[in-house]
């Protein structure tokens, strides 16, 4: 049996940056998937001069809701913890992108190496 992933409304894009990056990383901790974004070419990679940087959401609606914005014609992709974990940041970090941890509407997030999510995720 799979435990429910939590559920996050509006109001989790209200908190600070650091509460958003702590409630994701005990997210993906739990076993649960993150989402981001993609269109028939491949993921949304937001280039901030030094760092192009991959968005993710705890969930669907987060991620769809944050395309609306500016980002039309790309659709929430799944992507499961263990995959997120083993595959997705050790390919990131080969091919140096970054990852923003849940932007808000604002587009305001914690950016952090791909190496330095895979420690917090295993330290915190």
């Amino acid at each position: 049996m799979t435990v429910p992933a939590p559920q996050f409304d509006d109001t989790f894009y209200r908190l600070p940056s650091s509460d958003r990056y702590n409630q994701v990383l005990s997210h993906i901790k739990k076993g649960h998937a993150v989402w981001t974004l993609a269109d028939p070419e491949g993921c949304l990679i937001i280039d901030l001069g030094n760092d192009k940087v991959l968005p993710i959401w705890p969930n669907q609606t987060l991620a769809s809701s944050w395309a609306q914005k500016d980002h039309i014609g790309f659709e929430a992709l799944e992507i499961t913890a263990v995959d997120w974990l083993e595959k997705w940041l050790p390919g990131m970090e080969k091919d140096g992108f970054s990852v923003g941890v849940a932007p808000n509407l604002a587009g305001e997030c914690i950016v952090s190496s791909a190496q330095e999510q895979s420690t917090d995720i295993q330290s915190k």
